[in-house]
C-alpha cells in the first residue's frame, strides 16, 4: 500500500485521522466534567451517539455531491458554526499557553500569534494536512492512551464504586447524549471534504470507525477521571484532563516536569483543531467564490476571541451558544441539503 495518496486526493486512513485529530482534543478538555457527562449517564450517551451517527454517516455521505455546487447564503450561514468555534478554541488555546507554557505575555498577543501560526497554509491544500494528519495522529492518540495507562495507578476503586453526581438518570443521560451530540455535529462538514477523498461513496466505515475511536478514547476519560478525582472533585473542575495530565509521571520520576510534555501535546492537538477551522472556512469561501472574505473570517475569529460580550468571554457561553445555535444550525443546513439536492437530482435545481 502507497503511504500518502496522490492525483489531489487523500485516502480514507488520511481522511479519518484527520478527522480524530481535528476531535479528540477538544472533546476529550472540553466533555469529561461538564453537565452530565459523567459515569453512567457519559457512557450512555456515547452508546446512544453511536447509534445516531451511524447513520447520520450515510447520509452525509450520500448527500455530499450537492456540496460541490453550494448557494452563496448556505455558505455564509455555514461559516458562522466555524467563526464562533474557532473563536472559542483560539481564546482557549491561547490561554492554555500563557498558563502553562509562556507566562507573562499578554493573551491577545498569543492570540495573535497562535491565529497566524494555523491560519497560515490553511488554503495550500487538502494533501499536506492529510499527509500531517496521518503521521501526528497516532502520536496525539498514543500520548493520550500513554497517559490513560499511567493514570491508572493513580485512581481509586472506590471512587468508581461510588456513582452518587454519576448515578444513572433519564434526564441526565439525555442530556449527556444532545452535548456528546453536539460535540459530534462538526461532522457535518464532512461533506466538504469527501470531494477530495478516493473512493468518497464507501467512507462509511473508515469516518464510523473515527467516531468509535473517539467515544472510545472519551469513555475511557470519564472512568479514569471518577477514579482519579472522585465526584466532589471532578464536578467543579472545568478541564479534568489538565490536573490529570499534571498528576502524571513516568516509573521513578524519569523526566522531570513531564506534564510539560502532555500540555505541549495538548496544544498541539489545539493548532489542528483550529487549522482544520480555517482550512473549512477558506474550502467553503472558495467553493462559494467569496475567497476575498478569509481575511474578514479570521478578523473575526480574533475579535470575538479577546473581547468580552456584556462582560462575558467566549469561553463562558459558548457552550450554551453549541447546544443552542451552532448544531441547530448545522443540523437545519444539513437538512436543507438534503432537500436541495433531492430537488437537484430531480431536475430542479434551486437557485443561488
Amino acid at each position: 500500500m502507497r503511504m500518502f495518496a496522490d492525483n489531489q486526493r487523500i485516502s480514507h486512513r488520511q481522511m479519518s485521522r484527520q478527522m480524530i485529530l481535528s476531535l479528540i482534543v477538544p472533546i476529550l478538555l472540553c466533555l469529561p466534567g461538564t453537565h452530565h457527562i459523567l459515569g453512567a449517564n457519559g457512557l450512555i450517551g456515547i452508546l446512544t451517539n453511536f447509534v445516531i451517527y451511524y447513520f447520520v454517516i450515510i447520509l452525509l455521505i450520500r448527500i455530499a455531491p450537492a456540496y460541490q455546487n453550494l448557494p452563496k447564503t448556505i455558505a455564509l450561514l455555514y461559516l458562522i458554526p466555524l467563526v464562533f468555534t474557532g473563536a472559542y478554541l483560539l481564546a482557549t488555546t491561547a490561554r492554555l499557553v500563557c498558563t502553562y507554557l509562556i507566562s507573562g505575555v499578554p493573551q491577545w498577543l498569543a492570540g495573535l500569534l497562535i491565529l497566524t501560526v494555523c491560519a497560515t497554509g490553511s488554503h495550500m491544500g487538502m494533501e499536506k494536512r492529510g499527509r500531517i494528519g496521518e503521521v501526528s495522529c497516532s502520536l496525539v492518540v498514543g500520548g493520550f492512551l500513554l497517559l490513560y495507562l499511567l493514570a491508572c495507578f493513580q485512581g481509586d476503586s472506590v471512587y468508581v464504586n461510588n456513582p452518587v453526581q454519576g448515578a444513572f438518570r433519564w434526564t441526565d443521560s439525555l442530556d449527556s447524549s444532545y452535548t456528546i451530540f453536539c460535540a459530534l455535529s462538526y461532522l457535518g462538514f464532512l461533506p466538504f471534504l469527501l470531494s477530495r477523498v478516493s473512493k468518497p461513496n464507501s467512507s462509511r466505515k473508515p469516518v464510523f470507525a473515527g467516531v468509535l475511536i473517539l467515544g472510545a478514547m472519551l469513555g475511557i476519560a470519564l472512568l479514569l477521571s471518577q477514579a482519579v478525582f472522585g465526584w466532589e472533585r471532578l464536578i467543579r473542575e472545568k478541564f479534568p484532563i489538565l490536573p490529570l495530565m499534571a498528576g502524571t509521571n513516568l516509573p521513578g520520576d524519569i523526566l522531570a516536569r513531564f506534564d510539560v510534555l502532555w500540555i505541549a501535546l495538548l496544544i498541539y492537538g489545539l493548532f489542528f483543531s483550529l487549522g482544520s477551522i480555517f482550512f473549512y472556512g477558506s474550502h467553503i469561501l472558495e467553493h462559494a467564490g467569496l475567497q476575498p472574505l478569509r481575511l474578514w473570517m479570521l478578523l473575526l475569529v480574533y475579535i470575538i476571541a479577546v473581547n468580552s460580550f456584556y462582560g462575558y468571554q467566549i469561553e463562558e457561553w459558548f457552550g450554551w451558544l453549541l447546544s443552542w445555535v451552532v448544531t441547530p444550525l448545522i443540523t437545519a443546513l444539513t437538512l436543507y441539503m438534503c432537500l436541495w439536492y433531492k430537488s437537484k437530482s430531480k431536475g430542479g435545481v434551486p437557485e443561488k
